[in-house]
């Protein structure tokens, strides 16, 4: 890959523009939806969605246009000893994003704890059985399209313009994927560089994204189910004892 213009500049987007505009937007709007404004959460669910498939619709024609390949943006599959390794890992990995969000919706006790852990992020939460199908789609787009801006572009961006090495060009992706998520606040862009961390190691032993896009959709969903037990009123009706209901019948 021979670093175009484009490429330049959609790399300085990807890592500094989208980030600083996105913190200002969804905090704005994170306001507005705890002020209680109707139909706000499906609104940035739907643009969340149209924005990152249309970034992605755009990098990809520019880089087939460019006479690339498939393989050097990661959507060939790679087989062998250390790529099976990272299929077992990637199954591994959500058995376990699974088997947790199972086990805290079950437990009234992790809830409240998760409740407690996500108040920052309760705006983003879904609340209803609505908003939690739209975050599933929400999650499965960036799934898919997260991993080939910070997983497939951003890499080799950086291994073609810097001359980086694919493993340090995967470490500073991470660091770009973590800014990206400074709407979080201080502390969330760590925890997601880590996570894209972990992204990385799964594409760099598959030689392939499809393994991070599952493993990274798996969570998001996962993430989105438990903050939605969390936050959803599903209890039950009261039913008002026999007795009263006697009283107060006319």
């Amino acid at each position: 890959m021979t670093p175009h213009l484009f490429d330049h500049v959609a790399f300085v987007l990807l890592a500094a523009i989208f980030p600083i505009r996105d913190y200002f937007l969804i905090r704005e709007r994170a306001t507005r939806i705890r002020a209680g404004e109707a139909g706000l959460r499906l609104g940035f669910y739907r643009r969340v969605i149209g924005e990152h498939w249309a970034t992605v619709l755009v990098l990809l024609v520019v880089w087939f246009a460019l006479g690339r390949d498939a393989a050097s943006i990661g959507f060939v599959p790679r087989l062998g000893l250390q790529a099976w390794a990272g299929y077992v890992l990637t199954a591994l990995i959500c058995a376990t994003l699974i088997f947790q969000a199972v086990t805290i919706g079950r437990n009234p006790k992790s809830l409240a704890s998760a409740r407690e852990k996500l108040t920052s992020l309760s705006f983003i939460i879904p609340h209803t059985p609505r908003e939690r199908r739209l975050f599933d789609a929400v999650s499965v787009t960036a799934g898919i399209c997260e991993e080939i801006l910070y997983r497939g572009y951003a890499v080799a961006y950086l291994m073609a313009a810097f001359g980086a090495p694919f493993w340090v060009a995967g470490l500073l992706s991470s660091l770009v994927f973590g800014f990206a998520h400074i709407y979080q606040g201080a502390a969330g862009v760590p925890r997601t560089a880590l996570v894209g961390l972990m992204f990385f190691v799964l594409y760099g032993l598959t030689g392939s994204l499809w393994a991070p896009m599952i493993a990274h959709a798996v969570m998001d969903i996962t993430s989105g189910r438990i903050g939605y037990a969390a936050y959803a009123d599903t209890s039950p009706p009261r039913v008002l004892p026999s007795s009263a209901t006697a009283q107060s019948s006319p």
